[in-house]
């Protein structure tokens, strides 16, 4: 009897897990679709092979691309210097200070003479030359100037008293002692030859020596004050002294 019972027992719990599992599938979303497909196996691991083993083994060619192929650019060309302008010098000729106004009177490249002023120790462009060249420094019997980058002072003046600086930026200017000048010389006269005497020049000449002898013992008469007598005076000419009457 025991046996019976426990038979239906277990029909009947059956049956109502059956029901059950039904009314729970009733409201799936995913209820009548097919299974799904079952996932592809994961791709296999690349091996790791060691550097040294592959050395050992084979050497490693380098990997080609299609851009190293391509046609190699020429190497940049060095760029050509800039082509310096001419060395223009100038001369110092004189310096002059009243206070602390002072002034300098400058020999341009044109062999022109000229007077800068250059007041309370400003850099003071030099005139004419369109701002380029720059009146620094300002002493006695020497001044300083600054030259431009595309001119600048390369090479020694000895002969103008200029010496350029190691950088090439400056220029110092001396007021050199000139010699003294050599006497002008004396142009050579040549004497002009005796010019021909004429027939005139000779007849000029017998008068001239008939005059000196007829006047060879002529003697100047000379009157004395107290030899004159009263009612007179005396005419002093060149030939001779003459009394004359008074009127």
């Amino acid at each position: 009897m025991k046996y019976i019972l426990t038979i239906l027992t277990i029909t009947i719990l059956g049956l109502l897990g059956g029901i059950q599992v039904e009314a729970f599938d009733l409201f799936e979303p995913d209820r009548g679709k097919p299974p799904p497909s079952p996932s592809p196996p994961p791709p296999p691991k690349p091996k790791i092979v060691s550097t040294s083993k592959s050395k050992s083994k084979s050497p490693s060619k380098p990997l080609t691309s299609p851009f190293l192929k391509a046609r190699k650019l020429p190497p940049p060309r060095p760029r050509k210097p800039k082509k310096l302008l001419p060395q223009k010098d100038f001369m110092l000729v004189g310096t002059s200070q009243i206070g602390e106004k002072r002034a300098v009177i400058l020999k341009g490249p044109d062999n022109k003479e000229f007077i800068q002023r250059f007041e309370k120790n400003i850099r003071t462009p030099i005139k004419g030359y369109d701002n380029r060249y720059i009146l620094v420094d300002v002493k006695a019997r020497e001044v300083q100037i600054e030259y431009p980058q595309d001119s600048p002072c390369r090479k020694d003046r000895p002969k103008k008293g200029l010496t350029c600086s190691e950088d090439q930026k400056l220029a110092t200017l001396k007021l050199e002692r000139r010699k003294a000048l050599a006497p002008k010389r004396k142009p050579v006269v040549t004497p002009k030859p005796p010019r021909r005497q004429t027939a005139r020049d000779r007849k000029r000449e017998q008068e001239r020596k008939k005059r000196k002898k007829l006047y060879k013992n002529f003697k100047r008469q000379v009157i004395k004050d107290e030899d004159v007598p009263p009612g007179m005076r005396v005419v002093r000419t060149p030939f001779g002294d003459r009394l004359v009457p008074l009127k």
